[in-house]
């Protein structure tokens, strides 16, 4: 008899202690779901670095003199493939003035001459969205064939041809612009 008791009492004992973990897993609560909306914005950007900003040119009285160093354009893109081609333009405001020395004398755009990439110069003549008449063309990549996405680097060489202009001694400048259009 005293052993059944005492199984009974451990019995007991036992149910107890499930009775309590019992209301102790009750007790747990869950909250609500909080939510929170996420917006991801990846922009489309086109733009454009050249390097070195200044190139000299030891101009003959009557021939061509090259340029002191190559520009390097780095041209980068994120644009959807609908937007069709990147083009990369270098130019000059104005065909007639592409260098000038301040005192009346010019060097028109058709004396200036570039090389894309070791090819041929070829003089700023040609136009662009930019400008008529002194611009060339740097190069011309599709969208589609870059998955929207690319980065390229450019090397543009320059000549000044002064052959026939006639320039007395002085120090010419001028700006030549480079600009990308993606359409």
């Amino acid at each position: 008899m005293m052993r059944l008791l005492r199984r009974t009492g451990t019995v007991l004992a036992l149910l107890a202690e499930l009775l309590a973990c019992a209301s102790a897993l009750q007790a747990q609560l869950k909250s609500n779901v909080a939510a929170v909306n996420l917006n991801a914005l990846l922009n489309s950007s086109l733009t454009v670095a050249a390097a070195p900003g200044l190139v000299n040119f030891a101009l003959a009285p009557n021939g061509v003199a090259s340029g002191s160093s190559t520009i390097t354009i780095t041209t980068s893109w994120v644009l959807p493939a609908s937007a069709g081609n990147v083009t990369l333009y270098a130019f000059f405001n104005s065909a007639a003035v592409a260098l000038a020395n301040g005192a009346g004398n010019n060097i028109p755009s058709s004396k200036v001459r570039g090389s894309v990439n070791g090819g041929p110069f070829t003089p700023f003549t040609g136009s662009s969205p930019f400008a008529v008449g002194s611009s060339i063309t740097v190069f011309k990549d599709s969208v589609a064939n870059t998955q929207g996405n690319n980065n390229r680097d450019d090397l543009l060489n320059l000549q000044i041809d002064t052959t026939g202009l006639g320039l007395p001694p002085g120090t010419y400048t001028g700006l030549l612009r480079i600009q990308a259009q993606a359409i």
